[in-house]
């Protein structure tokens, strides 16, 4: 198994204009949400997809920290199919992380992927949390997903390391 290490960034004004129509989640999205984040990952996040609607109504109730829809964007195609999505909490509770907003989860649909969303979808949250007043942003990947660590080095997170107390005795 692998390990995880954490990322922080500082959120900024989103200056591209999406190339695709963003809004944020809803509750009324649990289950597509769910089926979405059940099918996106091919080994790891959850192994059913009961195990993705308990995660999903988890996310909506607070289970792990406030949930933030306003930054939490979704991609909706044509026919409505939520295909992407960034699910972010004010702060992740129960975890050594950073006293800042969280991306607790980002995925997209196989059939779109390599198309931007996920650089999209993150832009959009950092923006939103950026003009609600907050200065930075975390998450925890694997640290053996290439993709996932590329795509946030080219949006300017870095690893974040807990800062340690020490205690100096000057004489």
């Amino acid at each position: 198994m692998t390990g995880t290490i954490t990322l922080i960034a500082h959120t900024a004004e989103n200056t591209r204009t999406p190339a695709v129509s963003l809004r944020p989640a809803t509750p009324e999205d649990a289950e597509s949400l769910a089926q979405l984040y059940y099918s996106s990952y091919e080994q790891g996040g959850v192994s059913s997809l009961e195990e993705a609607r308990t995660v999903i109504r988890g996310v909506f109730d607070g289970e792990y920290g406030p949930f933030l829809p306003e930054a939490s964007p979704v991609v909706v195609d044509d026919d409505g199919t939520v295909v992407a999505a960034a699910l972010v909490l004010a702060r992740r509770v129960g975890e050594d992380l950073p006293d800042t907003p969280y991306i607790f989860e980002l995925f997209t649909a196989a059939s779109r992927r390599r198309q931007g969303l996920a650089e999209q979808l993150v832009r959009c949250a950092m923006s939103t949390l950026y003009d609600n007043g907050y200065d930075q942003v975390s998450l925890r990947i694997a640290e053996d997903n290439a993709a996932a660590l590329a795509l946030y080095l080219t949006l300017d997170f870095n690893r974040w390391v807990p800062e340690t107390d020490y205690e100096t005795d000057y004489v």
